[in-house]
């Protein structure tokens, strides 16, 4: 009984984990050579691996269910089927950029070397031909969307792209000319950090679903209630900085009260 607890614990940790890993090489902050050329392989064997994960843990807790050995955990089969949707999601969304990525290989890869005073960049996302984008620059051929690593401000460097259309390039790599590269900015630390606190959420969600009423730990439950509101607000205000509109400025509100409550929440019982 305790064995196939902790078969399925350590697989739904495994399958998450692929995809906070998958969003660490999509934002940028897990570095890949040959970006460009890697990523959407990267992106489908990661989702592709959480698919599997998902629907090993989906068939196994369904199968095994009514023996009982999960009575004394969170796990239902009606939440292994929803995070089978949500595995199935990733997937689709990753063969969806594959074959994108396929339509547009025919563009061929062009790198910029812009002198800080030859480009701007503009974090106004009214601008935005994929969601995934934040930002662009403006330079005297069109248009760079970056979607993951660009420079904090105007400064000499390279940018690796592809066009996506006329005038409009999709940025896969950018390097600082001066010794900036070397630098971690603040936004930079704070993505990595996010980035990790995430990695640390999805494990400690497989430890609450899995563990017995008998061995209940309430730090467990508290710090995990509080970790993934706290990720919820940030996330939330990254998503939305930069927008303008009340209704933007609103949720901004909305995601600094669910901060506040995620703190009080390490605290309170």
């Amino acid at each position: 009984m305790v064995k196939d607890m902790l078969i399925v614990t350590i697989t739904i940790i495994l399958a998450w984990e692929c995809i906070v890993v998958m969003f660490g090489f999509l934002l940028h902050v897990i570095p890949l050579k040959n970006y460009y050329k890697n990523i959407v392989k990267v992106q489908l064997f990661l989702s592709s691996s959480a698919l599997i994960l998902g629907l090993f843990v989906h068939y196994y807790v369904k199968m095994n269910y009514d023996s009982g050995i999960f009575y004394g955990s969170k796990w239902d089969e009606t939440g292994a089927s929803d995070m089978l949707v949500l595995f199935w999601v990733f997937f689709i969304g990753s063969l969806i950029h594959f074959y994108a990525d396929k339509k547009n290989s025919r563009n061929k890869i062009e790198t910029f070397v812009l002198r800080a005073d030859e480009y701007k960049i503009v974090k106004d996302v009214e601008y935005s031909y994929m969601p995934t984008v934040k930002s662009y620059c403006e330079f005297d051929r069109g248009i760079i969307a970056f979607s993951g690593n660009m420079p904090a401000r105007e400064v000499d460097g390279t940018f690796t792209c592809r066009m996506v259309k006329d005038g409009i390039y999709e940025c896969f790599e950018y390097k600082a000319l001066s010794g900036e590269n070397n630098k971690l900015s603040f936004s930079r630390i704070k993505q990595i950090i996010i980035w990790l606190l995430c990695a640390v959420d999805v494990v400690l969600i497989g430890i609450w679903l899995s563990q017995d009423p008998k061995m209940y730990i309430d730090i467990v439950t508290r710090f995990l209630r509080g970790l993934t509101i706290i990720l919820f607000g940030t996330v939330l205000i990254e998503l939305l900085k930069g927008t303008k509109g009340l209704f933007s400025k609103i949720m901004i509100a909305f995601s600094i009260f669910f901060i506040i409550i995620g703190f009080i929440s390490f605290f309170k019982y």
